[in-house]
């Protein structure tokens, strides 16, 4: 099916450092961007729509979070990390089951759907029942079993190695598959090994929590004599590494960044979870100059607390500003960026995260007539300065909408609302 999306605002930033708009013709046909033109004539047998009213976006993608966590949103305020974990967090998801997952999942989709995202990375646990939402709500996902060494490392290898061929590929290509050793201080480092190796042999990304506290760090170096990056350099696992993106990483020297850039690492920074948490603020400068490739993801709504790709943004865009003391460090083009084609390439999506001839369309529409882009002087400022998600209109991926005029396509929102009040009344008991 071919769609002509008439008249749309798109940002131009080879213009000017801040980015400039024109008003192009987008044709879509099928799951991809077919043609962008000032005017497209001679097209027939194609849905015209007139998008006039919308600045058009490539979709965000949140390149790392625990979707599921929507469900323990609000339990542990004002606690350090390791608190958060062992006393709030963990109880409650032991007690989690697989539809508490499912609903859970729908929950946080709905919201980012809301709020202009169409990929995600997720790492949790009973990630069938993750891959089902993700499936259902026709979302682009990157999905990883959330893995630690406790108990039979074999079996857990064996049943992230099963899901893996469940689902990588699935749904027309739109959900991929990965591995996720969860932490170094939940995960051997032979059995990171292990993961590693395995990862590699079948081209899959790992996803993996690396330097997000001070504590982490210490404890790990008075273990072993050095920083968890550096020990898995010393073991090789960066030699000839698999597709790695690193979450966190809040305490890195020099040398650290040195070897995930050497290693083709991408980094996903989740600056509103490690703020609340207490986690710290990275070396912003460092990571900027250091030539590695720079996510944004929101981690689980238990620690954020919301799932607004947006907001997480802009708050990562001050901070960076703010602790350079340099308003010119990080541009609006590569905050962007950030926040969407820097975090497909890093999930393994090709063609994803941008608007041009031949990519996905994954595409947001965000209404230009909404307060926030008032006056009109610099719309592609104001979407990342002044915009929010009331003004996301609508939202495709891969060429179908999920979301039309506020309005959900494949979820039934009051049934989800409905679940997960339930649920989530069932697991603060614990």
């Amino acid at each position: 099916m071919q769609r002509l999306f008439r008249s749309a605002t798109v940002v131009d930033w080879s213009q000017e450092r801040d980015g400039a708009t024109r008003v192009v013709d987008i044709l879509v046909d099928g799951d991809r961007i077919c043609r962008i033109a000032d005017r497209l004539e001679g097209v027939s047998n194609a849905e015209t729509l007139d998008a006039s009213r919308f600045l058009v976006t490539p979709g965000l993608v949140n390149a790392h979070g625990h979707l599921a966590m929507t469900l323990l949103r609000g339990f542990a305020d004002e606690v350090p990390l390791e608190v958060w974990l062992e006393k709030y967090m963990f109880p409650r998801e032991a007690r989690m089951t697989g539809e508490d997952i499912y609903f859970g999942t729908l929950l946080a989709l709905a919201e980012g759907i809301m709020c202009g995202t169409t990929t995600y990375a997720d790492m949790y646990f009973c990630e069938d029942d993750v891959a089902r939402a993700v499936d259902e709500a026709g979302i682009r996902a990157n999905l990883s079993t959330g893995t630690a060494a406790s108990g039979d490392e074999s079996r857990k290898l064996r049943d992230a190695d099963e899901f893996f061929h469940r689902w990588n590929g699935a749904s027309d290509g739109r959900i991929m598959a990965s591995f996720g050793p969860h932490a170094p201080y939940t995960t051997t480092p032979d059995f990171i090994r292990e993961i590693f190796v395995h990862a590699k042999s079948l081209g899959a990304v790992v996803q993996f929590h690396l330097h997000e506290t001070r504590k982490e760090v210490d404890d790990f170096t008075a273990r072993y004599g050095t920083s968890p990056i550096a020990y898995y350099a010393r073991m090789g696992l960066f030699d000839d590494p698999p597709a790695l993106l690193a979450d966190h990483c809040v305490h890195m020297t020099p040398e650290d960044v040195r070897i995930l850039r050497d290693a083709g690492a991408g980094i996903a920074l989740n600056i509103q979870s490690n703020l609340k948490l207490g986690s710290g603020i990275p070396d912003c400068r460092l990571l900027l100059e250091s030539g590695i490739n720079l996510c944004i993801g929101t981690d689980g709504a238990g620690s954020n607390d919301n799932l607004d790709m947006l907001e997480e943004l802009r708050v990562l865009g001050l901070v960076m500003k703010g602790s350079t003391r340099d308003p010119l460090r990080i541009g609006n083009e590569r905050l962007l960026s950030m926040a969407t084609v820097n975090g497909a390439c890093a999930l393994g999506f090709d063609g994803v995260g941008m608007l041009t001839e031949g990519a996905q369309a994954d595409m947001a529409f965000w209404d230009l007539h909404d307060e926030s882009f008032y006056p009109h002087n610099n719309p592609a400022s104001h979407l990342i300065w002044s915009a929010n998600s009331r003004s996301v209109d609508s939202v495709m991926v891969a060429g179908s909408w999920v979301m039309q005029h506020r309005e959900f396509v494949h979820l039934d929102i009051e049934k989800v609302r409905f679940e997960t009040d339930r649920r989530a009344r069932r697991l603060a008991g614990a």
